[in-house]
């Protein structure tokens, strides 16, 4: 699951909802303000790298070790990229100057340990030049933010994986350099961190979102990772899928759904028990989920009650510490950690 930054859709209604279904600002976009708004540009600058550095590296892992669960697997290098035409006319400077970004030329953003893009030995703020010989578009100066620039390239980069092994020519501090990245398989979801101070997160069948505020209140990768496991088993249990005609995600009820899984019709209840599963089997502590759950609803009043979509966070906490416990005895027994 490669990062993009800006927005992401989660476990909650699927999103939150009793923090209700978000809307997502223009795919790629960075505000100048929202999630940090106290902050000056380049302290929001620092704070977003780091939360998309965090969001990459657990996105990464679940991704990996869910693949044979995902409907959509791709070659990917596990990297977080971005691009200073991303970046609203506040923060470009501070981007380009702290990234040596430019224009829509793809940079790395965060190399998760043990991705393929970190054993090719890349760094943040690598500027990607080209791909097998075929140059990034750099694009036009002086444009609004925008991420279809971006976009374009990675289709480049993705399409070069797809057919194996890939050579790029990479610009570290002034100097070209040349490496060889070894795509592996994994999840085909885009994961989008949308700068909001709403606790928020969705999925849409093609990617995940999470706000800013919510990576903020995780307070571990765990807490993290049970998020994004959320929203990536809505994607997994074919929830969502996604109209390229429309552009846009569609709440489905998929026909192909293993029967096992979808016994039980509430989607979100669903996803609480196959997320913890895609969590613990990413290897992170699926015990964390029921304490999580009730720290959100000391926090959040919403949560708290009943919705059309979603049970309490008191109910919610009590059924996953069921499906902690059915994780538990299938390690104990040997059995594969499949929901």
């Amino acid at each position: 699951m490669p990062l993009l930054r800006t927005a992401y859709s989660l476990l909650f209604a699927l999103t939150m909802v009793a923090l209700s279904a978000c809307e997502s600002p223009q795919m790629g976009l960075r505000p100048a303000a929202s999630g940090f708004d106290h902050d000056g540009p380049e302290q929001r600058l620092t704070n977003l790298t780091a939360l998309d550095q965090r969001v990459a590296r657990v996105a990464w892992r679940l991704s990996t070790a869910n693949t044979d669960l995902c409907p959509v697997v791709r070659q990917s290098a596990g990297w977080a990229l971005h691009s200073a035409g991303q970046y609203s006319a506040e923060m470009r400077s501070y981007a380009e100057s702290r990234f040596s970004l430019d224009g829509d030329l793809p940079g790395v953003l965060s190399a998760p340990s043990g991705s393929p893009a970190a054993l090719a030995a890349l760094e943040t703020g690598d500027v990607i030049v080209s791909v097998n010989g075929e140059r990034m578009t750099p694009g036009a100066s002086g444009r609004a933010a925008q991420f279809e620039g971006l976009a374009a390239n990675i289709a480049r980069l993705d399409a070069a994986f797809a057919r194996g092994p890939a050579e790029l020519s990479v610009r570290r501090r002034g100097q070209l350099i040349s490496t060889r990245i070894q795509p592996v398989s994994a999840c085909g979801y885009e994961v989008q961190l949308n700068p909001s101070d709403e606790l928020n997160a969705r999925a849409d069948g093609r990617r995940l979102f999470i706000s800013t505020a919510l990576a903020s209140f995780a307070q571990t990768d765990d807490d993290l990772a049970l998020i994004l496991g959320h929203e990536l088993a809505h994607n997994v249990l074919r929830h969502r899928s996604w109209s390229e005609t429309g552009g846009e995600g569609r709440t489905v009820v998929a026909a192909d759904c293993d029967p096992r899984l979808c016994a039980d019709g509430n989607h979100e209840r669903q996803a609480d028990r196959v997320g913890l599963y895609l969590m613990a089997r990413a290897g992170y502590d699926p015990a964390i989920a029921a304490p999580f759950w009730r720290r959100f609803a000391e926090s959040n009043w919403r949560v708290r009650y009943p919705s059309l979509a979603h049970a309490s966070a008191g109910v919610r906490a009590t059924r996953l510490e069921a499906v902690q416990a059915e994780i538990e005895a299938k390690r104990a027994s040997g059995e594969p950690l499949l929901p």
